[in-house]
């Protein structure tokens, strides 16, 4: 008698990936850098097209319910700085992952005092906490290696949102848990 294969469904995948230009997020919410900006290449999903393209597609619906995307533009703006260095003094003693994030940085921060972007931090972040961001429901698109994001308007709601704003002192707090 042969097994049925058990049928496996991702509730919610989180990407670190993908652009939220102006069309998309709120003006109060906009990067200098990437002010004016509809669509930006992004390391992740431009060194894996098909793949991305794949699981945005239709084909994913029935394995993947929900999809959440921490866009390039918010990534950009959470950063390990000084003031976070020393909130991490503060606490990492007797914590061996934060006493190592710390010893790590302290010598990043020597060599480069403008700090660490931390776009994986952030998505991993936003996977155990979702509400550090706040989302909206878009259709990402690629154009000649670019991304960017359609908002869905109105009523509609699509299993894809992307993030359009961090909250620093709840990504601190989940960071540094």
């Amino acid at each position: 008698k042969k097994k049925k294969k058990k049928k496996i469904v991702v509730p919610l995948w989180v990407c670190q990936g993908g652009f939220a230009g102006d069309s998309v997020v709120p003006p109060e919410h906009r990067l200098e850098k990437f002010k004016g900006k509809e669509m930006m290449a992004t390391y992740n999903l431009g060194g894996a097209i098909p793949d991305a393209e794949f699981l945005f597609s239709s084909q994913t619906e029935n394995v993947i319910n929900r999809i959440r995307m921490v866009a390039k533009n918010v990534c950009h703006g959470v950063v390990y700085d000084e003031e976070l260095h020393l909130k991490m003094r503060a606490i990492k003693d007797g914590k061996p992952g934060l006493e190592l994030i710390y010893d790590a940085m302290d010598g990043y921060l020597s060599r480069r005092p403008a700090g660490k972007k931390l776009h994986d931090p952030l998505a991993a972040v936003v996977a155990l906490v979702p509400e550090v961001c706040n989302y909206t429901h878009v259709t990402p698109h690629r154009v000649k290696g670019q991304w960017g994001s359609k908002l869905l308007r109105g009523a509609q709601q699509g299993r894809i949102d992307i993030a359009v704003s961090f909250n620093r002192q709840v990504f601190e707090e989940a960071f540094m848990y």
